[in-house]
């Protein structure tokens, strides 16, 4: 019984074992690792937590090719560098304790975010300059624990989840034929908060630590309103349609001995349903067309081809309790890559919590991410009244190590 006791004692190392989202680095848009809502089975009637991660990047764009209409390739400034800017990601949660076995949780955190910026100075520059996204998701679940057998207890949760997203693309306009040089381009549009949905299971076995979780999280349809922007030509009213995508997630954890946690976790999110941004646009028609030709220009689609595949991430980790305060932990991550950007990432995490007092718990921890080399393209196409148009930009770039920390400060009442 005395091993039992100290087994569960470990239950308070999962802050240290996985404290960093994977997600946040690769993987594709989403900034949420696997079951990062763990908050949800704390201990304690009242517990708010908040979180802080700040990545290092390092991509570099080379060999880019650039075709216009099929033209001839354009290989002048065939490199960016720093195209993936550093990024920090915030959130902040909390979990109530409603009745004896019925929990509330939310949280309020960045769930999704883009920042591609090869610049404007690549020859990639007329599909591609910028691409820069926010969002902020909100979450809130009920969860039911019930118990089945001496020691043995099973827990259901769902609820929703939601999200507003910000989408800005930057480029420029070969306006040559236009009687002009290069024009600044941007598409400029953001949704109203769209809603999806939670659900999941776990079994849990607190004198062994033992916890085994799978969860589902729907899609979210977007509709993003705003304009297309093109230097001397106006701007337009524009709107576009997104498919954020589902997940299944599912993770372990137990006591492999007195004061040692070990964990395994699994997500599969549907990125293929991102198969392309579409945004349609109130060009001007006939009769403005008859007075400024230049107007036949403006394109009443433009369409960004991604061609996304599904994204998958394994994580393993092992925590231990020093003392009775101290806690350490470390993890390895396999994050598959979804195309474009976003390659095959290797990660190794090593993380510790302390217990200031009885009820506040500081975690702080470092992740060195091997991002693998990859091939990706930029494909716009445009139809207008002048005729249909399409860039394709095709780049390479090199493996690289990427770097990041994260704090997080858990309080419970």
């Amino acid at each position: 019984m005395r091993v039992l006791k100290t087994l569960a004692q470990t239950t308070v190392l999962g802050c240290a074992v996985s404290m960093i989202p994977a997600a946040a680095f690769a993987g594709g848009w989403s900034t949420e690792g696997i079951a990062d809502y763990d908050l949800l089975f704390a201990d304690g009637k009242f517990v708010v937590e908040t979180q802080a991660t700040y990545a290092d990047r390092n991509v570099d764009f080379k060999n880019a090719k650039t075709s216009q209409n099929g033209g001839t390739a354009v290989t002048t400034d065939s490199d960016a560098s720093d195209i993936a800017p550093n990024i920090a990601v915030f959130s902040g949660a909390v979990k109530v304790e409603l009745l004896e076995n019925l929990d509330l949780y939310a949280r309020l955190n960045q769930s999704y975010l883009i920042r591609e910026q090869p610049g404007f100075d690549w020859n990639g520059r007329y599909a591609i300059g910028e691409t820069n996204a926010d969002a902020l998701g909100f979450d809130a679940m009920l969860s039911y624990k019930h118990e089945v057998s001496k020691g043995n207890f099973v827990r259901v949760f769902g609820g929703l989840r939601s999200v507003t997203v910000d989408y800005e693309q930057l480029s420029k306009t070969d306006g040559s034929r236009l009687g002009f040089g290069d024009l600044d381009t941007d598409i400029n549009v953001d949704s109203e908060r769209q809603y999806g949905y939670r659900i999941g299971a776990a079994f849990e076995r607190p004198e062994i630590a033992l916890r085994a979780m799978i969860a589902y999280e729907s899609a979210i349809d977007l509709k993003l309103d705003g304009a297309l922007n093109i230097q001397n030509l106006g701007s337009y009213d524009s709107v576009a349609k997104a498919t954020l995508p589902q997940s299944i997630e599912a993770k372990i954890q137990t006591g492999i001995a007195p004061k040692w946690l070990a964990t395994l976790g699994v997500k599969w999110t549907d990125w293929s349903v991102l198969d392309e941004l579409a945004v349609d646009v109130a060009a001007p028609g006939l009769a403005a067309v008859g007075v400024d030709p230049r107007l036949g220009a403006i394109p009443g689609s433009v369409v960004r081809g991604l061609g996304y595949s599904d994204g998958w991430i394994v994580e393993a980790g092992v925590g231990h309790q020093l003392t009775e305060k101290l806690s350490v932990g470390s993890s390895v991550t396999w994050d598959k890559g979804i195309g474009g950007p976003y390659s095959d990432t290797y990660s190794l995490s090593l993380g510790g919590s302390y217990d200031f007092a009885k009820n506040v718990k500081f975690t702080l921890g470092g992740r060195a991410i091997y991002k693998t080399s990859g091939e990706g393209v930029y494909e716009i196409d445009k139809s207008a009244l002048a005729g249909d148009s399409s860039v394709r930009t095709d780049y390479e770039y090199d493996s690289s190590w990427n770097f990041a920390v994260s704090s997080k400060l858990r309080v419970a009442f």
